[in-house]
C-alpha cells in the first residue's frame, strides 16, 4: 500500500483542497490519504473558524483515510517548525511513503534548489539579511528580500518563488524531510484558481479559504457553500446552528484584553514571540481598544507584522513562555502522534503504525499524557469558551471523543 501524506489546517474545508486531494492520490499513486491537520489554532496564529472535530470529519467525507492532529505548539509557530513539526509527525508514524504539497510554483525541483539555498545559508546571502532587518523588517519579509536578491546576483532561479506564501511552506517542508534525514518522497502540486489571501469570490469553482471565511463571519453562509462540497457545507451549517461557530478573534477579546492591561512589559516579553517593542505596543493598544482587530491593527508595523502579533497574542492566550518553548526542544519533532479520525482504510493503516511508529500513538486522552500534549487540552478549554453555549460535555468529548469513522463503525 502506497500512502501519501498531506499537511493541513482546512479553515473550513472547500473545493480547492478536495483538488488537492485527488491530485495527491493521482501524482503519488496513493492507495491510502493521512492528514496532519493543525487544531484549535492555526500556524497565522488565528483560532480556526470551525472545530477540529468537525474539520476532521469533513476531511474523512471527502477523500483522507487518516487525520493526526499537529500539536498546538507546531501549528501557531513560523513556517519552519510548522513544517517540522508537521513532516515529523508523518516520518514518525512509520507508514507513510510520500508527501505531496500544493505550491504556487508547482515545480519541485525550483522548491528543491530554493530549499537547499536556505539550508546551506551562503555568508553574503547572511549579509543580505541582516541589511534587511536594519530597516526594521520583519523576519520573513528581511529573509525572502534577502533571498530575491541573493538569486538576482548568484543563482539561476526566479526570484518570485520566494515571493508566494505556499511556495516557502513547501521549501520548509523539504528542508524538513532532509533535516529529519527522512525516506518520505516530495510531490508538489501547481495550486490553481484563488490566491491564498483572496478576499473576495470570483466565478470559479475554487475560493480561498480567506474569501469564504470573510463571508461566513459576514453571515452570508449560502455565498461559502458554493465553494464548499456539499457535506461539507451541512456540517458547517449544524456547527453555526448549535452555536459552535463561527469562531474568531473577537470571541477572545474580553481574556486578551484583560490579560495585557494587567500586565508589566516585562511579564508580557516572557511569553513566546512579545519583544520589549511588542509588548508596549500591545499594551498601549490594549488600552484604547476592546476589538481585537482593531487592537491587532493599532499594534502593527513593517517589523510587527499582523501574523507575528497573532501568533503573541496566542502564545500570551495559552500562557506559554518562551523557557516553556524552549524546554519542550520542538527541533526534535512531536513526542506524540494524536489520532483525531480515520475509516475503514484508515483504520488498517493504524494497524501498520501501532507497529512501526517511532512515538506513542493516542486515540483518546488517557491519565498520563505527554508534557507537549497538555497544552492541546488547554488550547481546547480555551477554544471552547467562544461557543455560545458553553457545556461540560464539550470538553468531555475531547478527552475521551471516539475517532471518527465515516464507515459508521468506530
Amino acid at each position: 500500500m502506497h500512502v501519501t501524506g498531506i499537511i493541513v489546517e482546512y479553515n473550513p474545508m472547500h473545493n480547492g483542497h478536495c483538488y488537492h486531494i485527488r491530485k495527491a492520490r493521482e501524482t503519488t499513486g496513493a492507495d491510502a490519504i493521512v492528514a496532519v491537520m493543525s487544531g484549535y489554532f492555526l500556524q497565522r496564529g488565528e483560532p480556526a473558524v470551525l472545530n477540529k472535530w468537525a474539520r476532521t470529519q469533513m476531511a474523512l467525507q471527502n477523500g483522507v483515510d487518516l487525520v493526526l492532529e499537529l500539536p498546538v505548539v507546531y501549528s501557531t509557530q513560523s513556517a519552519r517548525f510548522f513544517a517540522l513539526g508537521s513532516v515529523a509527525t508523518l516520518d514518525a508514524l512509520g507508514v507513510v511513503d510520500s508527501l505531496c504539497f500544493g505550491s504556487e510554483a508547482g515545480n519541485l525541483h525550483t522548491l528543491q534548489k530554493a530549499s537547499a539555498l536556505i539550508s546551506e545559508q551562503p555568508f553574503l546571502l547572511q549579509t543580505l539579511q541582516k541589511e534587511e532587518l536594519s530597516r526594521g523588517t520583519s523576519y520573513p519579509r528581511a529573509m525572502a528580500d534577502a533571498l530575491r536578491r541573493y538569486v538576482a546576483m548568484k543563482e539561476d532561479l526566479d526570484a518570485a518563488v520566494f515571493d508566494q506564501p505556499n511556495n516557502m511552506l513547501g521549501i520548509e517542508y523539504l528542508h524538513a524531510l532532509i533535516t529529519l534525514n527522512s525516506k518520505i518522497k516530495p510531490f508538489t502540486i501547481r495550486r490553481i484558481a484563488a490566491p491564498y489571501h483572496e478576499e473576495t469570490f470570483n466565478h470559479t469553482a475554487i475560493a480561498s479559504a480567506t474569501a469564504i471565511r470573510k463571508s461566513i463571519m459576514e453571515d452570508r453562509i449560502s455565498a461559502a457553500f458554493s465553494f464548499m462540497p456539499e457535506n461539507n457545507a451541512a456540517i458547517l451549517a449544524k456547527e453555526i446552528n448549535e452555536g459552535r461557530a463561527p469562531v474568531s478573534w473577537e470571541s477572545f477579546a474580553r481574556p486578551i484584553v484583560s490579560l495585557l492591561v494587567r500586565a508589566h512589559v516585562k511579564e508580557l516579553t516572557r511569553y513566546l514571540h512579545i519583544d520589549e517593542g511588542l509588548a508596549e505596543r500591545l499594551r498601549f493598544a490594549a488600552a484604547r481598544n476592546t476589538e481585537m482587530h482593531a487592537l491587532i491593527r493599532d499594534v502593527k508595523t513593517k517589523r510587527y507584522t499582523w501574523t507575528r502579533i497573532q501568533r503573541a497574542l496566542t502564545a500570551l492566550l495559552l500562557g506559554l513562555t518562551k523557557e516553556q518553548a524552549e524546554n519542550l526542544e520542538l527541533t526534535k519533532g512531536p513526542s506524540y502522534i494524536r489520532v483525531l479520525g480515520f475509516n475503514e482504510r484508515g483504520r488498517e493503516l493504524l494497524k501498520s503504525a501501532n507497529v512501526r511508529s517511532r512515538v506513542p500513538i493516542f486515540t483518546k486522552i488517557k491519565r498520563e499524557i505527554p508534557r507537549m500534549m497538555e497544552w492541546d487540552l488547554t488550547a481546547s478549554r480555551l477554544y471552547m469558551l467562544a461557543y455560545k453555549s458553553l457545556h461540560q460535555e464539550y470538553f468531555r468529548r475531547e478527552l475521551q471523543h471516539p475517532v471518527m469513522d465515516v464507515q459508521g463503525d468506530s
